[in-house]
């Protein structure tokens, strides 16, 4: 008569030890897929704000008012903002995702860390374009406000 054993086989243990592999790989990867999927979406919210800016600026069309974005280094937050004569006011803050920092904002080629957009030039674009620089941890994405044309890209490559 046969006893029973108790235990698995090799093969069975085996399996067991790919599947818990398997499913550590997939988790370990699921952190930078949650960074990349933070930032870009921190990029997206940031360039539709400066396309909404800039089309305000175009809908209005006063010399004295202008539409942007003020975005200071270092901070894990920006807002749009409205000059109306010579005062910027601040309209609506905007808060970045946990962990994701302004690194760099230049426009205009100076240092300034604001860009405004007028109604009076040709596409409501500021003279110089600028960008700004979103990054967590490693990952960088640049939001760029190209020159004369004012149109907002979004870019991984050559990011400040």
């Amino acid at each position: 008569m046969r006893h029973a054993q108790a235990g698995g086989t090799l093969l069975e243990l085996l399996v067991v030890v790919s599947l818990i592999a398997t499913a550590g790989a997939l988790f370990w990867r699921l952190e930078p897929l949650g960074t990349r999927l933070a930032m870009q979406a921190a990029a997206t919210t940031l360039a539709q704000d400066l396309r909404t800016a800039q089309a305000r600026s175009l809908g209005e069309r006063d010399p004295d008012r202008a539409h942007g974005v003020s975005a200071p280094v270092g901070s894990d937050r920006y807002a749009v903002v409205v000059r109306s004569g010579g005062t910027v006011v601040p309209l609506r803050p905007r808060v970045l995702p946990p962990g994701v920092r302004i690194t760099f904002a230049r426009f205009g080629g100076t240092n300034s860390s604001t860009v405004l957009f007028t109604g009076v030039s040709w596409f409501g674009a500021p003279s110089g374009g600028g960008t700004v620089t979103l990054a967590r941890g490693a990952v960088r994405i640049c939001v760029r406000v190209m020159p004369a044309t004012g149109r907002t890209r979004i870019t991984r490559s050559g990011c400040p």
